[in-house]
């Protein structure tokens, strides 16, 4: 049985941190897999805490083995050097990530690899349109390069609209790719780009401007100061890592933009994203993976967890009321707040 501890999961707001769970749990129930959430941290033998500090502390305190992650810490030296990470494993969404807290010097505990799934059926293949706009995506990059492509589309006579990251809901969005034939991404650095695997899972296709370096974006004023000028400078990163030539078109190369952009007008209709997504990030398969974590990291066999019942029915603070109750109104400020924003 897999214990999920997660503070997202109660807040209820829809978002990236939210969906890593909620499609976890559709994952699972199509498994059939036994699960909990919020449950006493010795409850079971799988322990997974998607995003909570504390649990990481208390887990490490008691010498519990868990996987952790990925929503709980942006860099290695924002983890507490008291905390004993020698019983965890942590999880990146994607191998770019991974790599870069290895070339941090991150050696506390093992790394491993794992992204969540995308809800391909409440993201259904859209219907073809015959002759819709095109959906420019702008997410934290300067506005100088949305304008660069603005004016190819407007010398090209392309009809086009822009979404921009903070200011629509998921419902907006939907519709927007309903209409869209295809979609020009310009966005930052992903971890993994929930919102952009979801589009592929419409079957629309994308010409992505990757990023050339960890630092080609616009930071919120809270996350100014997240990175070093070093670490800003790296360059094994992308706004896109799961994509491949049934997606649509990525380059980091501004000079490639237009002949990318010519290239899907001509061919948007021959790419397949779905068939990619749904081979790569299903939820049956990722929750499938996530599971496997147990069985690589600790010898915890898929049918032994399958087996598996509560040792006990105490709960994590997560579960109580008052924590349940202070969440809810945390999201809702936070809500009111980005509405005023």
């Amino acid at each position: 049985m897999l214990n999920i501890i997660s503070k997202s999961f109660v807040e209820g707001e829809i978002n990236g941190p939210y969906k890593v769970v909620e499609n976890l749990i559709k994952g699972l129930d199509i498994l059939k897999y036994p699960y909990c959430i919020n449950k006493d941290l010795g409850a079971t033998s799988q322990l997974w805490i998607h995003d909570d500090a504390e649990a990481v502390r208390r887990s490490a305190e008691l010498g519990l083995s868990a996987v952790v992650g990925p929503n709980i810490y942006i860099l290695p030296r924002n983890i507490p050097e008291d905390i004993d990470m020698s019983h965890l494993i942590y999880i990146q969404p994607t191998g770019w990530i991974r790599d870069f807290w290895k070339d941090l010097g991150f050696k506390r505990c093992a790394l491993d690899v794992w992204p969540a799934a995308i809800d391909t059926m409440e993201f259904q293949a859209r219907p073809q349109p015959v002759d819709g706009h095109v959906l420019i995506y702008h997410k934290q990059r300067e506005v100088e390069e949305l304008d660069f492509v603005k004016n190819i589309l407007k010398q090209k006579g392309i009809a086009n609209e822009t979404v921009t990251y903070g200011s629509y809901d998921q419902k907006e969005y939907v519709e927007k790719l309903k209409g869209a034939r295809y979609v020009i991404w310009i966005g930052r650095h992903e971890t993994q780009g929930i919102a952009l695997e979801e589009a592929l899972s419409m079957n629309v296709p994308m010409v992505v401007w990757d990023v050339s370096t960890l630092g080609q974006w616009v930071p919120r004023k809270k996350d100014r100061d997240i990175y070093t000028e070093e670490e800003l400078a790296y360059t094994n990163t992308t706004s896109a890592e799961y994509f491949d030539e049934r997606c649509g078109i990525k380059t980091k190369n501004r000079a490639e933009i237009e002949a990318s952009i010519a290239t899907m007008e001509q061919n948007w209709e021959k790419f397949s994203p779905r068939e990619y997504v749904l081979e790569n990030l299903g939820l049956e398969k990722q929750a499938r993976e996530l599971l496997s974590l147990f069985e690589k990291h600790f010898n915890i066999k898929y049918d032994g967890g399958e087996k598996e019942v509560l040792k006990n029915n105490k709960k994590w603070r997560n579960d109580h009321l008052c924590f349940k109750i202070r969440s809810h109104m945390k999201a809702f400020i936070k809500r009111i707040i980005n509405k005023k924003g």
